[in-house]
């Protein structure tokens, strides 16, 4: 935040501003993901009475976070609140948002800018997870399936966790008695391995739901792998696919903006490796996370 007052006070002349909503996404080479944050802007748009726009971290897709931002200001908004559209606090949102929030800042130091905190386990991702599950799933069947939420992976334990915790809470809510939570690169276990394990174990049937918000790399990879150990194994494996543009996400947008306004917005800190000596990552305890100094901690890729 500036640190100038929280958003969504009254203006000197009484009027009540409402901030503008800036989500900050990690990119995707997929057109399919542009596509959907487009939609998902568009449902935020019906629902909020202030600008929407967002930005993208990575330098393959535009606009970025501070153009996107500029953008906000050129439809009029003093006021901003920023929503990471991540799915955990990992690498991205403890490092690379920091580090945007601050050349948003520094070109516009006269904004009130207050930052919210990832989607993370929110209640409606949930419910559009059993949503998803239950079109492919019959619930009559679910004492011998194996469920498997896979995400893209990170190198933070710390949001590696949250996949797992997900996986056990989504079981608990659909019935299924095996879970197993998997990843499409950067960390263990890789989808490949899981999938294999299970069969080998002998499960007949998978369903799998991917804990991705967009179209991307991460659904290619787990499809492309699951049909390499249908092949192999027999395996029966119904694909739940993902979130996606669905009013439920933007119903969790809205929380954390709703949050951020209250000044309410927490962070995962208790097991962060900035603050916690994580084993192989002690480094990390007390670096800077880049936003305040500038300064960028490249220690992971993810």
């Amino acid at each position: 935040m500036s640190g100038k007052a929280p958003p969504g006070g009254v203006r000197q002349d009484g009027v009540m501003t409402v901030p503008a909503l800036l989500t900050i996404a990690h990119g995707t080479r997929d057109p399919r993901g542009a596509q959907e944050m487009d939609r998902l802007l568009d449902v935020l748009a019906s629902r909020h009475p202030a600008p929407v726009a967002n930005g993208w971290l990575e330098d393959f897709a535009e606009p970025d976070v501070a153009t996107a931002a500029q953008s906000l200001l050129a439809q009029g908004a003093t006021q901003i609140v920023t929503v990471p559209f991540l799915n955990f606090g990992a690498y991205h949102a403890k490092t690379d948002v920091p580090e945007a929030l601050a050349e948003v800042v520094q070109e516009s130091p006269d904004v009130l800018v207050a930052h919210g905190r990832v989607l993370g386990l929110h209640s409606a991702l949930f419910d559009l997870a059993r949503a998803r599950i239950d079109a492919v799933s019959p619930p009559a069947g679910r004492a011998d399936e194996v469920l498997v939420v896979a995400s893209s992976g990170s190198s933070d334990p710390d949001a590696n966790s949250d996949l797992a915790k997900a996986a056990r809470f989504l079981a608990e809510g659909t019935g299924h008695r095996w879970v197993e939570h998997a990843f499409a690169g950067v960390t263990w276990p890789r989808i490949d391995t899981v999938l294999r394990r299970v069969a080998a174990a002998g499960a007949s049937r998978v369903v799998i739901f991917s804990w991705s918000l967009l179209a991307g790399l991460l659904e290619q990879r787990v499809s492309t792998t699951a049909a390499e150990v249908a092949a192999d194994t027999g395996l029966q494996i119904a694909d739940a696919g993902r979130f996606g543009p669905d009013p439920l996400v933007a119903e969790a947008v809205l929380e954390r903006y709703a949050e951020a306004v209250a000044g309410d917005a927490r962070m995962n800190c208790d097991l962060c490796a900035y603050r916690v000596p994580l084993p192989g990552l002690e480094q990390r305890v007390a670096a800077p996370s880049a936003g305040g100094t500038g300064e960028r901690v490249i220690t992971g890729n993810a």
